[in-house]
């Protein structure tokens, strides 16, 4: 009656041994498949690992997304040669006339683009420059003047005549 008595135990405790295998390699396989799905869901990590394609679907989404130019039918204009007035009786200085306005081509349209693209860039860098300036100022400085003053007051500090500064409580 051992023998049976042990076999069986062994057999419960084999049985128990491959139920443990088996939730450590199921709880694996979960934690792989989760990394997984974090990745695919990750936009930073398609198009880390597949720039090419995360290019060609951004071109794709933006040609959909704008808008198509309206179609309309050709406008047919009749130019007629220009007619000259009658030259005035007496002539009134009103100025030089006004020239018609022209379309911009050249250098001109180019560097409008190109200001109009960098102009923002150049804005955000400052104020990035202006913020880094100002809390580098606020913060107070090891071993400098205390925090506050007598009665919780913080001194304040006018700069002399001469360029000193002076406290002034």
């Amino acid at each position: 009656m051992a023998t049976a008595k042990s076999t069986l135990t062994e057999e419960i405790n084999d049985v128990q041994r491959r139920m443990a295998q088996i939730r450590r390699d199921l709880h694996a396989e979960v934690q792989e498949a989760v990394k997984g799905a974090q990745s695919w869901t990750d936009w930073r990590s398609l198009v880390r690992n597949h720039p090419w394609a995360a290019l060609g679907a951004a071109a794709v989404v933006g040609y959909l997304i704008v808008p198509g130019r309206r179609s309309s039918a050709p406008l047919v204009v009749a130019v007629s040669p220009p007619t000259v007035a009658p030259a005035p009786a007496m002539a009134v200085a009103d100025g030089p006339r006004a020239k018609p306005r022209t379309a911009r081509v050249g250098n001109w349209s180019v560097l409008g683009t190109a200001f109009s693209l960098l102009a923002p860039i150049a804005v955000r860098a400052a104020q990035n420059y202006a913020i880094q300036y100002m809390e580098q100022w606020l913060v107070p400085q090891p071993g400098g003047p205390p925090e506050s003053g007598p009665g919780g007051a913080r001194p304040t500090t006018k700069i002399t005549p001469t360029g000193r500064p002076r406290d002034t409580r």
